[in-house]
């Protein structure tokens, strides 16, 4: 994924991430350009009801750049199709929020995409981390735990994991209710939870636009 549509991602999580803080705050989208967060959905803090929450992501989501498609897939999960301004594949990726009562506001989400290898997996963060950083970030899924050396890409805001990870968005985490993360970041780790139901229908449409190129 190039950086333009990982850009587009990281906007759409953290302008999600950012209105089930209840924050009214400018959402940049693109260079030089900032969007405010819409008046309706202001009233999004912590505390609020299941479908309040789902109104929360649903317009949110919908304040994403119009170069990106964004479709609705069962547990939260969000396809996105972000053009390629050289004319290439669009970049294709499922997302999804964290959920804020059980997660550190550095951490917007993650999002599962297709690449050069396969289906990768990205952490995206809201606070940029050093390019030259390798954190290690701890994923665990019910009583299983793993742990893997992360790569720091798109200006240090989003983390890639290596290939074993997606094994697992493949077996373990799709019987799971939420995997808990913990990115070791100094002073202090950054901790979340991504509710994983719906994992499997999400990655069900991701391979089809994978495996068709």
């Amino acid at each position: 994924m190039n950086d333009l549509a990982l850009a587009h991602v990281r906007s759409a999580l953290l302008m999600a991430r950012s209105v089930l803080l209840g924050a009214g705050l400018l959402m940049t989208t693109t260079p030089g350009r900032a969007e405010p967060v819409r008046p309706g959905i202001l009233n999004c803090g912590s505390g609020i009801s299941a479908e309040q929450r789902r109104r929360c992501d649903e317009e949110a989501f919908k304040q994403i750049e119009s170069g990106s498609q964004s479709t609705q897939l069962e547990g939260g999960w969000r396809l996105v199709k972000s053009k390629n301004p050289d004319g290439g594949d669009d970049a294709i990726s499922v997302m999804h929020v964290v959920d804020s009562a059980k997660s550190d506001t550095r951490l917007a989400g993650l999002s599962l995409q297709c690449g050069k290898g396969g289906i990768e997996i990205v952490l995206i963060v809201l606070e940029p981390l050093s390019r030259s950083a390798r954190p290690n970030v701890a994923l665990m899924s019910g009583e299983k735990r793993a742990e893997f050396q992360a790569s720091v890409i798109q200006g240090g805001v989003a983390l890639l994991l290596p290939a074993d990870a997606s094994k697992l968005a493949a077996s373990d985490w799709q019987t799971a209710n939420e995997l808990a993360v913990e990115i070791g970041t100094t002073p202090s780790a950054i901790r979340g939870a991504v509710p994983m139901a719906g994992l499997a229908t999400a990655l069900r449409y991701l391979s089809q636009y994978c495996y068709a190129r």
